[in-house]
């Protein structure tokens, strides 16, 4: 009952803002299962702390993610003010650890890509690091961070989590 009031909650005082969520939709794709929270409801998990950068998953075991969430962005915050190449860093428990990571534009066009793999795979959560190169992005327009698993075939993308962010 608590945890249904606090996703009451936080999707209510996200309402009539754009620049500053973070969204993840679980793997079914229905509209049902998505939902949003205000930047701050969505801190990295006590003990999760992001790797160095360029210096790969963090070792230190990851902890599970709230609401059943599979993987979540740590950084960039939303709403950050983002260049090329950006570092994303986060949690997942994906099959086989691949994670993979897209920024696109304000139309939803694809401006780069990377994959990587976390720290562990499902059903164990694990970290991840990876550096986007991407081009195109126009200066001070908005943007899209979306990182997601693949199944076990190496292709079917699940367990999505988007971030908003503005590109330098």
């Amino acid at each position: 009952m608590a945890a249904a009031a606090l996703v009451l909650s936080l999707a209510s005082s996200s309402c009539g803002s754009t620049d500053d969520q973070r969204v993840f939709v679980l793997p079914s794709g229905s509209a049902s299962t998505a939902a949003s929270a205000v930047p701050g409801t969505g801190s990295p998990a006590p003990g999760t702390a992001p790797g160095t950068p360029g210096a790969g998953p963090s070792s230190v075991p990851a902890t599970p993610l709230a609401d059943g969430r599979r993987i979540v962005i740590d950084s960039p915050d939303p709403g950050s003010t983002v260049g090329a190449p950006v570092e994303v860093l986060g949690t997942a428990s994906v099959a086989n650890g691949t994670v993979v990571a897209v920024v696109l534009d304000a139309a939803g066009a694809e401006l780069g890509r990377a994959t990587t793999t976390a720290s562990a795979a499902a059903p164990d959560f694990g970290h991840y690091d990876v550096q986007v190169s991407f081009s195109g992005a126009a200066s001070g327009s908005r943007g899209t961070i979306k990182v997601y698993g693949v199944r076990s075939d190496g292709q079917t993308p699940t367990w999505f989590y988007f971030i908003s962010v503005r590109f330098a």
